[in-house]
């Protein structure tokens, strides 16, 4: 029963929009570059990763990956594996799961972090929401996105 409750609730949450729309942080930092004068001042986007897809639909990555976000960076060892988006494979493809994709990059650093200590399931779901947001993600796809993986993690609580 608590099952097929939960099997209802989450589609439902997503759909009506019953759930968290997205951290209450403020948007990323980023580090501006600098611009010759006149220019606009663009701000510089985190270092993509170096994925290899692997024959199973997992990622693995080439090289090791440094990951600058809000004033503070970690670094993701080569040969890291992981199945990057958690989702069926239509949904998976509608959000963007390619080794060129940065929804693909964030979700593998999401993953990445519950291997860290001290990281928690709300501390890495809202930094794989800025990371999307400093990729240039749409807010409402990183929102859409952010819910989807609390919820999990939620339903994850649950068991």
């Amino acid at each position: 029963m608590k099952n097929r409750i939960r099997n209802i609730l989450l589609p439902c949450l997503l759909v009506l929009g019953c759930a968290p729309i997205g951290p209450s942080s403020a948007p990323p930092r980023i580090r501006a570059t600098h611009q010759p004068v006149g220019a606009h001042i663009a701000r510089e986007k985190p270092a993509s990763p170096e994925l290899k897809r692997l024959g199973n639909g997992r990622y693995r990555l080439r090289k090791p990956w440094n990951v600058q976000l809000n004033g503070r960076e970690w670094r993701l060892p080569k040969g890291y594996s992981t199945n990057g988006i958690t989702a069926p494979a239509k949904i998976k493809n509608m959000l963007g799961d390619s080794v060129d994709r940065p929804e693909t990059w964030a979700a593998v650093f999401h993953d990445w972090l519950f291997t860290q200590p001290g990281i928690t399931r709300p501390q890495a779901d809202k930094l794989f929401h800025e990371l999307l947001l400093a990729y240039g993600v749409p807010a409402e796809k990183a929102r859409l996105m952010y819910t989807s993986v609390s919820i999990y993690s939620f339903s994850k609580n649950l068991r």
